[in-house]
């Protein structure tokens, strides 16, 4: 068993809009095209969550194109130009005679690869990283020097202008159609989050139990589109913490009665079938326990169990395996 195997990180789907939902399984299972050996030991869980993914995309993409209206396909078109001449004048300009000019070309190259922003990647991720491109560059004196050096200030403007008119029209679109899902959406969405859910679950576990050697490319691929689009989701407002937490409960004591378990085998009670636990204890001792209405088991109204209500954990309202109010295996709430 392997304890510190590496885990595809949590991703809380549910408030996640329909377009960006679909770019986040499109990247996760284009990864997952990459990684046969994954595929090959996760099997008919990696082929459900593959077609789950296809039926979804084929379902949503009716959806998007009756959002991508003439204006804003057209608006993408002139972002996408303003990219490529930006991109082009970079490697023209990395061959430039001067070694000042060659030098501060090298450097703003490497800022756009470290994003690489591509023309082909979904609408939102590609207006993502250009965002942050542009940001950089803003933020980094020696980029904003660098610019100014090789006069692509003009370059700089006009990609991030074209960026946030298509950004905004496509804001737009999409506020206007929330609420308009139908069912035939729905039904492949719940599909598809089912069935990703199932697959991370399983693949953590086959880690932790197997080693994450086979497992590790995926994984991280899958945890660097976690983070990208939690950064997404928390521009937008959207909450994207993990609600798989352990119990809130105390459960740890039942009443008084220490650890507020199995209050059995008290000595010598006295009413009605009570075989253990006199009035105030029973192994596990406390008020609870043992007590006049105890039949095999101590505690008044306490099952096998210490603590007043509490059923296989102490704690006045511990339930299921683990401590805390309502704990069930998995914790409160669910591994999204």
């Amino acid at each position: 068993m392997y304890p510190n195997a590496l885990q595809i990180d949590p991703l809380k789907l549910s408030h996640i809009d329909n377009a960006t939902l679909l770019s986040f399984m499109h990247m996760v299972h284009n990864h997952g095209l990459e990684n046969a050996t994954m595929r090959e030991k996760m099997g008919q869980w990696w082929t459900d969550f593959s077609d789950a993914y296809q039926t979804y995309d084929q379902v949503i993409n009716p959806e998007r194109r009756s959002l991508l209206s003439e204006d804003l396909e057209g608006l993408d078109n002139s972002r996408d130009n303003a990219l490529g001449a930006y991109h082009e004048a970079l490697l023209a300009l990395q061959r430039h005679p001067n070694t000042d000019k060659r030098q501060a070309a090298r450097q703003l190259l490497l800022s756009y690869e470290t994003f690489n922003p591509d023309r082909a990647q979904e609408y939102m991720k590609e207006s993502e990283l250009i965002d942050q491109a542009v940001k950089e560059i803003n933020e980094r004196p020696e980029l904003t020097a660098a610019v100014t050096l090789l006069d692509l200030g003009d370059y700089v403007t006009d990609l991030n202008t074209k960026n946030q008119a298509f950004v905004t029209t496509m804001a737009s679109r999409t506020a206007s159609t929330e609420g308009q899902t139908t069912g035939v959406v729905a039904a492949a969405r719940a599909d598809v989050e089912a069935k990703y859910q199932l697959l991370r679950r399983l693949l953590n576990v086959a880690a932790t139990y197997e080693g994450d050697t086979d497992y590790r490319p995926f994984i991280l691929s899958v945890n660097a589109e976690v983070e990208h689009f939690k950064d997404i989701l928390a521009r937008k407002g959207v909450s994207t913490g993990s609600s798989s937490n352990a119990g809130t409960g105390t459960g740890n004591s039942g009443n008084s009665g220490a650890n507020g378990q199995n209050g059995q085998n008290g000595s010598n009670g006295t009413t009605d079938s009570g075989n253990q636990g006199g009035t105030s204890g029973g192994d596990n001792g406390g008020s609870s326990q043992g007590g006049s209405t105890g039949g095999d088991n101590g505690g008044s109204t306490g099952g096998d169990n210490g603590g007043s209500t509490g059923g296989d954990n102490g704690g006045s309202s511990g339930g299921g395996d683990n401590g805390g109010g309502g704990g069930s295996d998995w914790g409160n709430g669910s591994d999204e």
